[in-house]
């Protein structure tokens, strides 16, 4: 079964696969080395935390919740994961 909307051409449906892939190519470059250097400083939830001194009752989390690579890897996959499903059940309901 093709997926490819009537009358394409071959070219058209190449292009529309390279400019799929260099998309998904940059996020992963984005979301795997780019964000290694993300910020240290904390975002506006925590600086008010500290304004308010609600800094100490906060409870140190770890694991996926954390600014690294694998955990930006992680959400980008679940992201892409998500909206695959979206596209499908919209592009089924087109037809």
């Amino acid at each position: 079964m093709s997926t490819d909307a009537p009358g394409q051409t071959q070219r058209q449906r190449v292009s529309g696969r390279l400019g799929w892939f260099l998309g998904l190519g940059a996020a992963l470059l984005v979301a795997g080395v780019v964000a290694r250097w993300a910020s240290d400083a904390p975002d506006g939830l925590e600086r008010v935390a500290e304004d308010h001194d609600l800094a100490g009752h906060a409870v140190e989390r770890a694991g996926l919740l954390t600014y690294d690579g694998a955990s930006a890897l992680l959400g980008l996959g679940i992201v892409l994961l998500l909206m695959t499903g979206v596209a499908y059940v919209v592009r089924a309901r087109g037809r």
